[in-house]
Order: C-alpha cells, then sequence, then structure tokens
C-alpha cells in the first residue's frame, strides 16, 4: 500500500518487489532501441488520444521511458515501446529517462511493445530470472 514515502513495497509469490526511484548515478543504456517503425507507430497513438480530447493534463505517455522496479534488491528498468500512465503526482521535470509508479503517479495503464527482436536477444522473454524479460516484467509487475 502507498504511504505518501519514497519506497513502495509490495510481496507477489517469490518477488519482493519495491518502486523506489533511481539512483541519481545510475547509468541507463542509451543504445538506440526503435525499429523504423515504432516512432510513426507511437506518434499516432499519442495523436489519436490528444485528438479524441482523451490525454488530461497530468497524464504521461511514455516512449522507451524506464519503467523502474526493484526485485528481489535488484534494480529492474525495463523501456516499453509505448505507454500510458493516466495520472502523476510529480512535475514533468522529475521525470527525464524513467518513471517509478507508486511514487511518481500511477502504475502505466496501458503498455506496448512493438515487436522487433531481430538480434534474438530475448528482450520480449517470459523469463523470471534477473534481469527478467519484458514480458514477465510487465505482465507481472
Amino acid at each position: 500500500m502507498f504511504t505518501g514515502t519514497d519506497v513502495y513495497e509490495v510481496i507477489w509469490e517469490n518477488y519482493e518487489v519495491t518502486w523506489e526511484k533511481l539512483p541519481d548515478d545510475f547509468v541507463l543504456d542509451e543504445a538506440p532501441v526503435d525499429s523504423i517503425n515504432q516512432p510513426l507507430l507511437a506518434a499516432a497513438l499519442t495523436e489519436s488520444l490528444v485528438m479524441a480530447g482523451r490525454l488530461p493534463a497530468n497524464a504521461l505517455i511514455t516512449t522507451n521511458y524506464g519503467l523502474c522496479a526493484t526485485v528481489n534488491n535488484q534494480i529492474v528498468v525495463k523501456a516499453p515501446d509505448w505507454g500510458y500512465v493516466p495520472s502523476m503526482r510529480v512535475a514533468r521535470e522529475e521525470i527525464l529517462r524513467s518513471y517509478t509508479p507508486y511514487i511518481q503517479g500511477d502504475l502505466p495503464a496501458i503498455v506496448m511493445e512493438f515487436l522487433s527482436d531481430p538480434e534474438g536477444n530475448h528482450e520480449y522473454s517470459m523469463n523470471d530470472d534477473y534481469p527478467p524479460g519484458k514480458f514477465f516484467f510487465t505482465k507481472k509487475f
């Protein structure tokens, strides 16, 4: 349960999950992750919400933003291709390259992946070992 502190903790099955802001010195991967079509798909999804008047001022649309959690005391950052967070509780300036649910706002209501894993690195797997696969992470947490 969220208590307004800087840490939110949940225990599911064999997973202790806390949501904490990333340390200031945490290095996020700088490698490009977009496929050639991903930016167009993300822009179209965002624009459709804007045109329909369905994007509140305090909502957050993410494209390759790191969603952060600590799973069994190990930091996990996964960057879905597109996501929708209904409400943030912090200023946009505080959310530069990563987002921590519960601490900075709501859980993402929608998370999308535009599958493009040409190198077969299993990023999209249901792997539950560290680091967990992206599908496992977004489905479970």
